[in-house]
Protein backbone atom coordinates (compact mmCIF):
# COMPACT_ATOMS: atom_id res chain seq x y z
CA UNK A 1 0.00 0.00 0.00
CA UNK A 2 2.63 2.14 0.58
CA UNK A 3 4.41 2.13 -2.65
CA UNK A 4 1.07 2.72 -4.48
CA UNK A 5 0.54 6.01 -1.64
CA UNK A 6 4.03 7.38 -2.93
CA UNK A 7 3.32 6.36 -6.94
CA UNK A 8 -0.52 8.73 -5.83
CA UNK A 9 1.40 11.29 -4.45
CA UNK A 10 3.89 11.53 -7.27
CA UNK A 11 1.30 11.72 -9.66
CA UNK A 12 -0.34 15.06 -7.14
CA UNK A 13 2.72 16.81 -7.32
CA UNK A 14 3.71 16.44 -10.74
CA UNK A 15 3.47 19.82 -12.14
CA UNK A 16 1.00 20.04 -15.19
CA UNK A 17 2.25 20.80 -18.48
CA UNK A 18 2.51 24.69 -19.22
CA UNK A 19 -0.37 26.02 -21.88
CA UNK A 20 0.61 26.68 -25.39
CA UNK A 21 0.31 30.18 -26.47
CA UNK A 22 -3.19 30.84 -28.37
CA UNK A 23 -2.15 31.48 -31.87
CA UNK A 24 -1.92 34.89 -33.37
CA UNK A 25 -4.44 35.87 -35.70
CA UNK A 26 -2.56 36.44 -39.12
CA UNK A 27 -2.12 40.16 -39.89
CA UNK A 28 -5.35 41.11 -42.80
CA UNK A 29 -3.64 42.42 -45.98
CA UNK A 30 -3.96 46.07 -46.75
CA UNK A 31 -7.24 47.01 -48.32
CA UNK A 32 -8.54 43.52 -48.05
CA UNK A 33 -11.75 45.07 -46.87
CA UNK A 34 -12.11 47.42 -49.96
CA UNK A 35 -11.39 45.10 -52.18
CA UNK A 36 -14.44 42.68 -50.47
CA UNK A 37 -16.46 45.43 -50.58
CA UNK A 38 -16.02 46.23 -54.06
CA UNK A 39 -16.38 42.44 -54.59
CA UNK A 40 -19.29 42.59 -53.21
CA UNK A 41 -20.95 45.68 -55.65
CA UNK A 42 -19.39 43.79 -58.58
CA UNK A 43 -21.32 40.75 -57.81
CA UNK A 44 -24.48 42.25 -57.28
CA UNK A 45 -24.03 44.55 -60.43
CA UNK A 46 -24.07 41.54 -62.53
CA UNK A 47 -26.64 39.53 -61.02
CA UNK A 48 -28.72 42.69 -61.51
CA UNK A 49 -27.91 42.76 -65.37
CA UNK A 50 -28.39 39.23 -66.01
CA UNK A 51 -31.86 39.55 -64.35
CA UNK A 52 -32.88 42.71 -66.46
CA UNK A 53 -31.17 41.23 -69.54
CA UNK A 54 -33.26 37.98 -68.98
CA UNK A 55 -36.05 38.47 -66.88
CA UNK A 56 -36.91 41.88 -66.23
CA UNK A 57 -36.90 45.49 -68.01
CA UNK A 58 -37.96 49.21 -67.24
CA UNK A 59 -40.16 50.72 -69.38
CA UNK A 60 -41.25 54.32 -69.43
CA UNK A 61 -44.80 54.59 -70.88
CA UNK A 62 -44.86 57.50 -73.83
CA UNK A 63 -48.13 59.11 -74.69
CA UNK A 64 -51.58 59.00 -73.56
CA UNK A 65 -52.96 55.85 -75.72
CA UNK A 66 -53.13 53.89 -72.35
CA UNK A 67 -55.29 56.51 -69.89
CA UNK A 68 -56.45 56.25 -67.07
CA UNK A 69 -54.61 52.99 -66.55
CA UNK A 70 -51.32 53.87 -67.70
CA UNK A 71 -49.99 57.72 -68.25
CA UNK A 72 -47.09 59.14 -69.83
CA UNK A 73 -43.94 59.22 -68.10
CA UNK A 74 -44.83 56.41 -65.68
CA UNK A 75 -42.10 53.59 -65.14
CA UNK A 76 -43.43 50.19 -65.04
CA UNK A 77 -41.51 46.68 -65.02
CA UNK A 78 -41.78 44.02 -67.44
CA UNK A 79 -40.97 40.36 -67.89
CA UNK A 80 -41.02 37.41 -70.33
CA UNK A 81 -39.72 34.95 -68.06
CA UNK A 82 -42.06 32.15 -68.92
CA UNK A 83 -45.15 34.04 -70.53
CA UNK A 84 -47.59 33.11 -72.40
CA UNK A 85 -50.00 36.31 -73.52
CA UNK A 86 -53.47 36.35 -72.27
CA UNK A 87 -57.02 38.10 -72.77
CA UNK A 88 -56.16 41.64 -70.52
CA UNK A 89 -52.51 41.68 -70.36
CA UNK A 90 -50.19 44.62 -70.41
CA UNK A 91 -47.91 44.58 -73.17
CA UNK A 92 -44.31 46.31 -74.21
CA UNK A 93 -44.32 45.90 -78.00
CA UNK A 94 -40.75 46.01 -79.92
CA UNK A 95 -42.84 48.53 -82.10
CA UNK A 96 -39.66 48.88 -84.70
CA UNK A 97 -40.44 45.38 -86.14
CA UNK A 98 -44.13 46.31 -87.24
CA UNK A 99 -43.29 48.67 -89.82
CA UNK A 100 -39.74 50.26 -89.47
CA UNK A 101 -39.40 52.07 -92.42
CA UNK A 102 -42.52 54.21 -91.66
CA UNK A 103 -41.41 57.16 -89.00
CA UNK A 104 -38.90 57.49 -86.22
CA UNK A 105 -41.89 56.74 -83.67
CA UNK A 106 -41.92 52.81 -84.90
CA UNK A 107 -38.25 52.71 -83.13
CA UNK A 108 -39.80 53.23 -79.77
CA UNK A 109 -41.34 50.10 -77.91
CA UNK A 110 -45.25 50.83 -77.55
CA UNK A 111 -47.67 49.63 -74.90
CA UNK A 112 -51.00 47.98 -75.34
CA UNK A 113 -53.38 45.74 -73.29
CA UNK A 114 -54.18 41.96 -75.28
CA UNK A 115 -57.68 41.70 -76.44
CA UNK A 116 -57.54 38.38 -78.30
CA UNK A 117 -54.89 35.46 -78.72
CA UNK A 118 -54.61 33.09 -81.64
CA UNK A 119 -57.58 31.26 -82.95
CA UNK A 120 -59.82 34.19 -81.25
CA UNK A 121 -62.44 35.75 -83.45
CA UNK A 122 -62.66 39.86 -82.62
CA UNK A 123 -65.68 42.05 -83.80
CA UNK A 124 -65.55 45.70 -83.13
CA UNK A 125 -69.03 47.76 -83.88
CA UNK A 126 -68.08 51.61 -83.94
CA UNK A 127 -70.90 53.04 -84.44
CA UNK A 128 -72.01 51.52 -80.71
CA UNK A 129 -68.42 51.09 -79.35
CA UNK A 130 -68.70 47.90 -78.45
CA UNK A 131 -66.06 45.27 -78.50
CA UNK A 132 -66.66 41.61 -79.25
CA UNK A 133 -64.29 38.86 -78.51
CA UNK A 134 -65.45 35.46 -79.55
CA UNK A 135 -69.10 36.21 -80.06
CA UNK A 136 -69.49 37.71 -76.52
CA UNK A 137 -69.51 41.43 -75.71
CA UNK A 138 -66.47 42.86 -73.79
CA UNK A 139 -66.98 44.77 -70.48
CA UNK A 140 -64.33 47.18 -70.34
CA UNK A 141 -63.57 48.54 -67.16
CA UNK A 142 -60.31 49.75 -67.78
CA UNK A 143 -61.56 52.07 -70.85
CA UNK A 144 -61.52 55.83 -70.78
CA UNK A 145 -64.30 55.70 -73.61
CA UNK A 146 -66.02 53.53 -75.98
CA UNK A 147 -64.59 52.20 -79.03
CA UNK A 148 -65.98 54.64 -81.64
CA UNK A 149 -62.13 55.72 -83.12
CA UNK A 150 -62.02 54.26 -86.70
CA UNK A 151 -59.34 56.63 -88.14
CA UNK A 152 -60.36 55.87 -91.76
CA UNK A 153 -61.24 52.68 -94.72
CA UNK A 154 -57.89 51.39 -94.18
CA UNK A 155 -58.80 50.73 -90.61
CA UNK A 156 -61.29 47.58 -89.38
CA UNK A 157 -64.41 47.27 -90.59
CA UNK A 158 -67.32 48.10 -88.27
CA UNK A 159 -68.96 44.59 -87.44
CA UNK A 160 -66.94 42.54 -89.38
CA UNK A 161 -65.53 39.31 -87.43
CA UNK A 162 -61.36 38.70 -87.74
CA UNK A 163 -59.71 35.69 -86.20
CA UNK A 164 -56.65 36.54 -85.04
CA UNK A 165 -53.76 34.28 -86.65
CA UNK A 166 -51.49 32.19 -85.38
CA UNK A 167 -48.64 33.15 -82.95
CA UNK A 168 -50.07 36.69 -82.86
CA UNK A 169 -52.42 38.60 -80.91
CA UNK A 170 -54.77 41.65 -80.93
CA UNK A 171 -54.00 44.43 -79.19
CA UNK A 172 -56.04 48.08 -78.50
CA UNK A 173 -54.81 51.13 -76.08
CA UNK A 174 -57.09 51.67 -73.32
CA UNK A 175 -57.97 55.44 -74.57
CA UNK A 176 -59.45 54.19 -77.37
CA UNK A 177 -60.12 57.62 -79.14
CA UNK A 178 -56.17 58.32 -79.50
CA UNK A 179 -54.51 54.90 -79.34
CA UNK A 180 -52.97 53.67 -82.77
CA UNK A 181 -53.60 49.90 -82.08
CA UNK A 182 -54.77 46.60 -83.86
CA UNK A 183 -57.26 48.89 -85.52
CA UNK A 184 -54.90 49.81 -87.63
CA UNK A 185 -54.75 47.04 -90.15
CA UNK A 186 -51.83 48.22 -92.71
CA UNK A 187 -49.75 50.09 -89.77
CA UNK A 188 -50.32 47.58 -86.95
CA UNK A 189 -53.06 44.84 -87.34
CA UNK A 190 -52.27 41.69 -85.75
CA UNK A 191 -49.22 41.45 -83.65
CA UNK A 192 -46.65 38.59 -83.75
CA UNK A 193 -46.21 37.58 -80.46
CA UNK A 194 -41.78 37.38 -81.08
CA UNK A 195 -42.28 41.37 -80.98
CA UNK A 196 -43.64 41.41 -77.65
CA UNK A 197 -41.16 42.02 -75.18
CA UNK A 198 -42.88 41.26 -71.90
CA UNK A 199 -46.00 41.64 -69.55
CA UNK A 200 -46.21 44.97 -67.50
CA UNK A 201 -46.62 43.58 -64.24
CA UNK A 202 -46.17 46.84 -61.46
CA UNK A 203 -46.10 50.47 -62.02
CA UNK A 204 -43.11 51.68 -60.09
CA UNK A 205 -43.00 55.45 -60.62
CA UNK A 206 -44.32 57.80 -59.88
CA UNK A 207 -43.53 56.51 -56.53
CA UNK A 208 -46.92 57.77 -55.06
CA UNK A 209 -48.96 56.13 -58.03
CA UNK A 210 -47.08 52.30 -57.04
CA UNK A 211 -49.78 49.63 -58.73
CA UNK A 212 -49.73 46.30 -59.61
CA UNK A 213 -51.07 46.00 -63.08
Amino acid sequence: MNEIDEELNQTQTEPSAPAEPPEEEEPKKPFSDALDWVSSIVYAVAAMLVLNLFFFRSITVSGPSMLDTLEDGDQVIVTNFCYTPKYGDIVVIQANKLKPDTSEFWGEPIIKRVIAVEGDTVMINFNRGEVYLNGELLEEDYIKDLTYFRLNDSWMESGKEYTVPENCVFVLGDNRPVSNDSRNLPQIGFVDKSFIMGKAFVRVAPSDKFKWL
